[in-house]
């Protein structure tokens, strides 16, 4: 919903900081929101779920590695509304890592 907030700043609606939320999966999208001066700042949820070290590999430049969220909302949204632990289709260990690990 960045186009949300760059209405609201450009319009002058409201003078108080505004955070971009949705859809945002990917780092070079929230910098480019926060650089186009859309958003003070963005949301990001489900795809920390993805890939916990999102960040960590956009500051190394290894962008490529980075597992996206695909916004299925299946195991993440889905489980949570009804009670279940939230999960990751594209990371299944996500919200189970003492559960499952890896060797």
């Amino acid at each position: 919903f960045a186009w949300v907030t760059k209405k609201l700043r450009d319009e002058k609606i409201v003078s108080v900081p505004l955070c971009a939320t949705n859809r945002i999966n990917a780092p070079t999208t929230a910098e480019s929101i926060l650089s186009s001066g859309s958003a003070d700042l963005v949301s990001m949820a489900r795809p920390f779920l993805a890939d916990p070290d999102i960040v960590k590999k956009s500051r190394e430049g290894r962008e490529d590695e980075i597992n996206t969220c695909i916004a299925c909302n299946q195991a993440c949204l889905d489980h949570a509304f009804v009670g279940k632990t939230a999960s990751c289709l594209v990371n299944p260990r996500a919200c189970h890592e003492t559960e499952i690990t890896i060797e």
